[in-house]
């Protein structure tokens, strides 16, 4: 039987949620012999973490459009050397395409645009089945103007109900255009990375998030500093893990905040699944998201979630309200409550943990990959 050859595509490999589940749908896609996987990516990869996980899987074929390391996705900080930088980059970027072309897809049957049209230029004169994955909030694909990008792709997968709801509604002559695929979870794999991590001592809350704006840890923050005064500086800690942008100046705000000693930033970790385990509550303090699978992650660890009710996923998640704490997003004061509330159980925590964790069933890996494989044979 002939393999079906499937190109993910992405534009760099960083730590984080949408490249941590492209790795799982790999591990899924590669236990079936009839597939053969490349991925493309615009830069180098350098994380050491996916470095190795290709290292021990040289049958996944990996190219890179654009390898000059100058005009790669991280500029330079200095605002007139980042501007000649863009400027330079986007001429460089014209031309490969144009003169070089991607001649990597040529033997390729189907193209999985794999983050939020980022290959929207590539994909244009190719005349191959096109998918793109959606990783984000509705509001962030309409307030990006994303849907004059719909005619170039054959569909738009996305992670929630919500967000099919609200995109039909918006764009009837895209509805047939348009499915919900959950992202896969391996809950069994979760918990034995939890059993070989480490989680500290005593009573903390846990935030694990890149540090970039939308997540909107500055409310976080916030709220765990007025939550640590009303209940007459308890021997509480919040553990934020992550890295991104704005870890200095997040870093920088806590350092003024009268709980600042008890805020501690770790930094990334390849494994926190110990820390989210040993934690009150697991908080997302977002102003959007697609479905955040630290929430996922978390009730399969028996963790409490407490996340804001951004589009599209928590709601769903946490099944309106059900299985763990919402609260509106960007309201300081609202999640200072959740937190006093898991802390002096004014909340059925027991009750809303068994909630989360009895619906992981959506978020099973072999029932996404019978998905995923069903739709890759839709198109090849």
């Amino acid at each position: 039987m002939k393999k079906m050859k499937i190109a993910f595509c992405v534009r760099d490999m960083k730590v984080g949620g949408v490249e941590s589940v492209l790795i799982r749908t790999m591990d899924m896609l590669l236990k079936n012999r009839n597939i053969e996987l490349y991925v493309i990516t615009y830069v180098n990869i350098k994380e050491q973490v996916y470095l190795d996980w290709f290292k021990s899987h040289p049958q996944v074929k990996v190219y890179t459009l654009y390898p000059s390391r100058w005009f790669g996705t991280d500029l330079s900080r200095f605002f007139l050397t980042r501007v000649f930088q863009h400027l330079c980059r986007d001429i460089y970027r014209w031309f490969r395409r144009n003169f070089i072309g991607i001649r990597c897809v040529r033997n390729v049957d189907l193209l999985i645009d794999y983050y939020n049209f980022s290959f929207n230029l590539e994909f244009k004169r190719i005349l191959k089945p096109k998918l793109v994955w959606w990783h984000s909030s509705i509001d962030n694909f309409i307030s990006g103007n994303y849907i004059r990008y719909m005619k170039h792709y054959d569909l738009l997968v996305v992670l929630t109900d919500g967000f099919v709801k609200d995109f039909k509604n918006l764009y009837p002559e895209y509805s047939d255009k348009i499915i919900r695929m959950y992202n896969p979870i391996d809950v069994e794999k979760i918990c034995r990375k939890s059993e070989e991590s480490v989680s500290p001592k005593g009573k903390y809350f846990c935030c694990i998030s890149r540090l970039y704006a939308d997540k909107d840890i500055l409310t976080l923050l916030k709220a765990f500093d007025d939550f640590w005064n009303k209940n007459k500086k308890a021997d509480v800690k919040l553990y934020i893990i992550g890295d991104g942008s704005f870890r200095l100046r997040y870093q920088q705000f806590a350092e003024n905040l009268s709980a600042a000693k008890n805020i501690i930033f770790t930094g990334a970790m390849s494994n926190p699944f110990g820390y989210i385990h040993g934690a009150i509550a697991n908080i997302l303090s977002s102003k959007s998201e697609g479905l955040p699978t630290v929430l996922v992650e978390a009730a399969a660890l028996n963790t409490l979630n407490i996340s804001s009710d951004c589009r599209n996923g928590p709601r769903e998640i946490l099944y309106d309200g059900k299985g763990g704490l919402l609260f509106t997003p960007g309201d300081a004061n609202a999640l200072s409550e959740c937190m006093d509330a898991v802390l002096n159980n004014k909340v059925p925590t027991k009750k809303m943990k068994k909630i989360a964790y009895d619906g992981l069933t959506r978020f099973d890996t072999k029932e996404i990959s019978k998905q995923i494989i069903k739709l890759i044979k839709s198109y090849v």
